[in-house]
């Protein structure tokens, strides 16, 4: 087998190299690396080895920054290191510690994210949420995860992915937890959009971590895991939701009452994995590829060390000898510049983010990082498109059939009537009331049209789009309810004699009480589902699923949003482009890992689904505009398209 040749400069100091490697042997200068092991060069004391010496690197003493990695080797050379010491090291127990870290970092991200559809209906009205608001709670999620996708992304190459990820999950847990507690819209927008910064960077950091510490013949499963667990937490939502939520909207304004409501115990609850994934994280080390590429190559070997000794119990290869002999110093090392002041190391860090990005887009990378963040952009934004055209489509359907079933009563006379339970979905026209009570109940959707109401007792009463048309009151009450003149009670109201006093403050909005939990239930369902299995597919080779035919399946699968006007045929279309958008996704953080070097891995990752959430929450504010069907399966047609187009750049530039 051809030999490579590496050399690596760290920032240590020879005498903490001597101290550290005691254990494992010692850094010696100018080696030759196999494809098995790390051999001694001439010098080393072994007999008849006849290997060349690697080059030693130009003298770059004069460089300021210490601790980087000098660019005069191949990248290759610790690519190909660091996988033949991850195939020593096997796969076991020390990379299940690690998946199950970020996996359940990534549940946590989707949980959150999914979450906000099934708080919305008790947010409302608690927070005094109008209509136009509401859409910013996903929407603010969204640019707080665009935004914390970059930064984080960044900071994973400077930090480390374990790091990051430790920085990430905190902020994330720290404000998902404060926005449970949050008493106004404003402050608890805020904490969501902090919590969404945090959660931005599970994917950038988790994905190469997990990567970074499998080897290569187990890679894809590793990955696939990480996304299998993401669909999880997709999955956890609607399951925690039917547990903690209240299942209608009446249910949901009674239980608004208590002091501490279900939707706050269910943002608590959805922390939980975020939790987990922290606590979990005390038992993982940091990745090797990241430790190798800033020069900690001591570290890098202790790790390597430490995932052969935790792989007892092995899911591939056979238990073996770690035989990680010693890495290969240049024969001339840079001596370590002083710590730099403060200001400086600011400036500097400013000056690596730009360059990160500048590589991004310089004629190596160029190709792939737009044609991959192509890919995500248009994918993503047909799945935010669905996730909010779909929801209200099957609300308009369900609205038509509640108000055909409206029950309708005229021109009649009611005497000594009591309305003691939820009077819903009634119109009354032409009808005297006469010594009538209406008490201790709920109306939702109840018209009065032309009423009289003659000592007629109204008291107690919570009402959900209940208007009084054109009536007349009569030495009548209305006592301690939410009926306000003027709101619910129009100019044309007559009152004679009529005491109206006790009456609520309310919200200068209608909390909708038709609502009903099983309806995103149903759609959530479906679609974590089938995001799961896109995961467990993605197990499949490459070629058994190219990337360029899911993206033609979605265009295929365009007009049946348009044809399709049934409930649950419109779930299934939208789980179906779920699984695609995942098994997209998965290709696109495969490609990532696989064709970026690991100073520029996370980096790229973060800018790709940065630019994801952008095409998201662009798409979702077009659907929340309530396009017709045609225009909307036009428009999922031509982002598909365009994906499909981005899809074939990536495979040519990839074939050059």
């Amino acid at each position: 087998m051809a030999e490579e040749q590496a050399s690596l400069v760290r920032a240590r100091s020879d005498s903490e190299n001597s101290s550290k490697l005691g254990s494992f042997g010692s850094i010696v200068h100018n080696m030759t690396y196999t494809d098995d092991r790390l051999t001694a060069a001439e010098g080393s004391g072994d007999p008849g080895n006849t290997a060349n010496t690697a080059a030693s690197p130009p003298d770059d003493g004069g460089d300021g920054e210490s601790g980087e990695l000098l660019d005069y080797n191949d990248t290759s050379v610790l690519e190909q290191f660091h996988e033949d010491a991850l195939r020593q090291a096997g796969c076991g127990l020390s990379q299940l510690r690690v998946l199950t870290a970020t996996g359940l970092a990534a549940a946590g991200a989707s949980l959150e994210l999914a979450a906000i559809p099934f708080i919305l209906p008790s947010a409302e009205m608690e927070l005094c949420i109008l209509p136009h608001e509401k859409n910013w709670l996903v929407l603010i999620s969204l640019v707080g995860g665009s935004l914390g996708a970059v930064g984080w992304g960044v900071l994973a190459e400077r930090l480390g992915r374990r790091r990051t990820l430790l920085s990430c999950l905190a902020v994330n847990a720290v404000f998902a937890a404060i926005a449970a507690f949050m008493p106004t819209y404003g402050t608890f927008m805020m904490a969501r959009f902090c919590s969404a910064i945090g959660s931005g960077g599970v994917a950038p950091a988790g994905y190469p971590y997990a990567g970074e510490v499998t080897a290569r013949g187990a890679r894809r499963a590793a990955l696939a895991a990480v996304a299998a667990a993401a669909a999880g937490g997709a999955l956890l939502a609607p399951a925690l939701a039917a547990a903690t939520l209240p299942l209608t909207g009446a249910s949901t304004l009674v239980e608004n009452k208590e002091h501490f409501s279900a939707w706050h115990r269910y943002l608590l609850l959805c922390t939980l994995p975020i939790l987990a994934s922290l606590i979990s994280m005390i038992w993982t080390p940091e990745s090797p590829r990241y430790l190798l590429e800033v020069g900690r190559e001591v570290d890098a070997m202790m790790v390597y060390q430490r995932l052969h000794a935790g792989n007892v119990v092995r899911a591939c290869g056979r238990r073996s000898e770690c035989r990680l002999a010693e890495l290969a110093l240049p024969g001339k090392r840079p001596r370590p510049a002083p710590p730099a002041p403060a200001l400086a190391h600011v400036r500097h860090s400013v000056k690596m983010f730009w360059q990160a990005f500048f590589q991004l887009f310089s004629s190596m990378y160029r190709t792939t990082t737009l044609s991959l963040t192509g890919i995500l952009f248009f994918t993503v934004s047909i799945q935010f498109y669905l996730s909010s055209y779909i929801p209200s489509t099957v609300l308009k359907m369900a609205n038509e059939q509640f108000e055909a079933s409206k029950t309708i009563i005229q021109n009649t006379t009611l005497v000594a009537e009591h309305y003691n339970l939820t009077l819903e979905n009634v119109e009354f026209t032409n009808v005297t009331f006469v010594d009538c009570a209406f008490r201790d109940m709920l109306m939702s959707h109840v018209t009065f049209k032309n009423c009289s109401f003659d000592h007629v007792a109204f008291a107690n009463i919570k009402s959900s789009y209940t208007v009084f048309m054109g009536s007349t009151f009569v030495n009548s009450t209305i006592i301690d309810t939410d009926i306000e003149v003027g709101r619910e009670l129009d100019p044309w109201c007559v009152l004679r004699g009529t005491i109206v006093r006790g009456v609520r403050g309310g919200c200068a909005r209608h909390a909708d009480l038709a609502w009903r939990l099983a309806a995103p239930l149903a759609e959530h369902r479906h679609a974590a589902r089938a995001a799961l299995l896109a995961a467990l597919l993605a197990l499949l080779p490459r070629a058994a699923r190219p990337t360029v035919v899911i993206c033609g399946a979605s265009v295929a699968l365009a007009p049946a949003l348009y044809l399709v006007q049934e409930e649950h045929l419109l779930y299934i279309v939208e789980a179906a482009y779920r699984g695609l958008a995942t098994l997209v996704f998965f290709a696109v953080v495969a490609a990532v890992v696989h064709k970026y070097p690991a100073n520029l891995r996370c980096t790229a990752l973060g800018l790709v689904v940065s630019a994801a959430h952008v095409g998201g929450a662009a798409a979702r504010a077009v659907a929340d505009a309530g396009p017709p069907p045609a225009v909307g399966a036009a428009l999922v047609a031509a982002l598909a398209l365009a994906a499909t187009g981005a899809a074939l750049a990536a495979r040519t530039s990839a074939h050059k």
